[in-house]
């Protein structure tokens, strides 16, 4: 099995589970915040190194946790399945862009399932805050083509959707769209990363910690909504991948 093979749907859950229930992280991310994650750090100008966005995957809050592993084997096991995953987000973007999609989640509404992107997004938001001064291209100079994750993925944009009321329509048009965006700058930062190379620049890899969000809700604090749950039970759930 190649080290860039997508994971198998069993896969994806495996590592979901382990995710949301192993013993030692509380605010670790879920499966499809940890596939914007990677979107974002393979799509970045400058290389991310695992000691430092690992910490990240366990830890959303403060990158300090780090999970309990039964045995040298699951520890392994895990592993490998996040370098599996990452890898094949990178090959995606690179080697067959117009195939890429990011991994959502859904809930089920009367049969007409909902697009689930505020997870996505805050990955995303998550892998570029690891490196801030590098995306000021894209957050700068192209701010429109980070808006929807923008929207979804931050305090500021959770805020502006409070106010927006979108139509369901209106929400899967933008969750529809999330692909393009991540191709689009994927492609953007790699053709800018050809062009530094071809100018004798050498790739440069980041350490910088992220701007920590204190005020995002953690899914394990009740839910905003007021419902008695914990969030990942409620509006933080998901019934399924899209």
């Amino acid at each position: 099995m190649s080290s860039q093979d997508p994971l198998t749907d069993d896969e994806l859950e495996e590592l979901d589970r382990f995710l949301l229930d192993a013993e030692g992280i509380d605010e670790s991310m879920d499966i499809s915040m940890l596939d914007g994650f990677f979107a974002a750090i393979v799509s970045g100008p400058r290389t991310i190194l695992p000691s430092e966005w690992m910490r990240w995957v366990w830890d959303t809050e403060t990158g300090e946790d780090s999970p309990v592993f039964s045995s040298m084997e699951q520890a392994q096991r895990i592993m490998g399945l996040l370098m599996r995953h990452m890898n094949a987000v990178a090959a995606a973007l690179v080697e067959t862009p117009d195939e890429y999609e990011p991994l959502l989640m859904e809930n089920v509404r009367e049969g007409d399932p909902v697009p689930v992107i505020d997870e996505w997004c805050m990955g995303y938001m998550k892998g570029a805050s690891l490196d801030l001064a590098g995306w000021l291209p894209i957050t700068v100079g192209h701010p429109d083509w980070l808006s929807t994750i923008i929207l979804y993925g931050t305090e500021e944009g959770w805020e502006r959707l409070k106010k927006a009321a979108f139509s369901f329509e209106e929400h899967k048009r933008l969750a529809a769209g999330l692909g393009a965006t991540a191709r689009k700058i994927h492609a953007h930062c790699l053709e800018q990363r050809r062009i530094d190379a071809a100018m004798g620049g050498t790739p440069a890899a980041m350490r910088r910690e992220p701007i920590r969000n204190a005020g995002k809700v953690g899914r394990n604090d009740p839910c905003p909504c007021g419902s008695g749950k914990k969030y990942k039970h409620c509006h933080g759930a998901a019934n399924q991948l899209l």
